[in-house]
């Protein structure tokens, strides 16, 4: 059939991965003006960490439940309706006059972030999963940290540097306006979108359901990455380039064009090793390596940060990355893969939505209520250490590989 054509495959890929970069403006793309926002509005570090913590917490509070409902809704309404609220929840951002109603426009801005991490990695699930390359098609998506924080962190940044952090916030809610009139006139639903949303109609997903998806063991696995690699990034894409501006007096571009490369290097891996995950059959052993990984570099960061080597630091981040974007894509694979497919949705959500609601709500806001105490960043970092070593690492063993062609069930994997 057309709809089935490589082709056709890649183009909605494409138009999915264009819609998740774009969330990353709303999401971190005033990172870069943290400093300038606390002397307009005369806030504190505690404060400024809640900005980027709110959105993450509202984020995470509807991510599990959109799961839910992308099957019977699809995909790419739930999308245009992410991207509908993220562009207004931009614009509120750029004219709102205090503290709480900044508070307010980043509560909204996390209803449409968390809709567009839901949406596109279901429709990239979706339009891949019966060729079996779920591994390559979300190692895709998963760039799109990459290519989105180094466009809303480097690009975007000249553009607030240039038109102030209110003119250029505005500006970014016009980009995803155009993103949005893209979504609506090209964007299919994958041709498994009748068959699950009917069945999905028969079967509703009732609260014994999550519970059942949350006791699977390769979900469990999942979430406790994606909570430590998500709580990486809430601090790497939020704090580090403040620290780069305030201690190391770094600019603001250069700042975030280096912040950037964190995830920006994680390009390459995220598709390499999720081709060679789909070609072996194996998922856990990239897990554990990826968070082994991340873990000997946080605390080669903390030394480097806490000795005042902000060069070494930035050398160092990127390596932070690899191990992230290698083992992501995997590990949501690995519970993609742990479930049926009318369930994807559920599991794409519990998942992005604990890394989301944990690893991006508590990491910041902890940090930056250390900063205030303590006056340096060095506490915080040292309890990353900790934290990546058992959410990446030791939690990975609890993983168990599927057999592509098993007749295992759910059930039995959570076992």
């Amino acid at each position: 059939m057309k709809e089935t054509t490589i082709k056709t495959r890649w183009m909605m890929l494409f138009i999915a991965y264009l819609a998740l970069i774009s969330c990353f403006i709303p999401y971190v793309g005033y990172s870069t003006q943290v400093s300038a926002i606390m002397e307009d509005i005369g806030i504190n570090y505690t404060q400024a960490g809640l900005l980027a913590s709110v959105t993450a917490l509202v984020g995470g509070i509807i991510l599990p439940f959109v799961g839910g409902i992308v099957d019977r809704w699809g995909a790419k309404n739930i999308i245009i309706l992410g991207l509908i609220i993220a562009a207004i929840s931009q614009v509120i951002f750029a004219y709102m006059p205090d503290y709480s109603s900044l508070v307010f426009s980043r509560a909204l801005a996390g209803l449409g972030v968390g809709l567009l991490f839901v949406g596109p990695y279901t429709m990239a699930v979706k339009w891949f999963e019966d060729v079996g390359n779920n591994g390559v098609a979300l190692g895709v998506m998963f760039t799109s940290d990459g290519i989105g924080t180094a466009f809303s962190l480097y690009l975007f940044a000249l553009i607030l540097a240039a038109m102030g952090w209110r003119g250029g916030s505005a500006f970014g809610g016009i980009f995803l306006v155009i993103v949005l009139i893209l979504t609506i006139f090209f964007l299919k639903e994958p041709p498994s979108f009748e068959k699950d949303k009917a069945k999905a109609q028969q079967d509703r997903i009732n609260f014994s359901e999550y519970v059942k998806v949350l006791k699977n063991r390769n979900v469990i696995v999942a979430m406790a990455f994606f909570v430590g690699e998500w709580g990486l990034y809430a601090v790497m894409a939020y704090w580090v380039p403040t620290l780069l501006i305030e201690d190391a007096g770094w600019s603001e571009s250069l700042a975030g064009l280096l912040t950037s490369l964190y995830v920006l290097i994680g390009v390459v891996p995220a598709i390499i090793f999720g081709l060679i995950s789909d070609k072996m059959g194996k998922r856990k052993i990239f897990i554990v390596i990826a968070g082994l990984w991340m873990t000997i570099n946080v605390a080669l960061l903390t030394i480097a940060i806490y000795n005042g080597a902000y060069g070494l630091a930035a050398f160092i981040m990127p390596l932070i990355g690899i191990g992230v974007y290698s083992g992501m894509p995997v590990a949501l694979a690995l519970a993609s893969e742990s479930v049926e497919s009318n369930r994807i949705g559920v599991v794409n959500g519990i998942v992005l939505g604990v890394g989301f609601l944990i690893g991006g709500f508590a990491y910041p806001s902890i940090m930056g209520y250390i900063k205030d105490v303590t006056g340096a960043y060095t506490t915080g970092f040292v309890g990353l250490i900790v934290a990546t070593f058992i959410l990446t690492f030791l939690l990975a063993f609890l993983g168990k590989d599927v057999e592509k062609n098993a007749d295992e069930s759910s059930e039995e994997i959570a076992k």
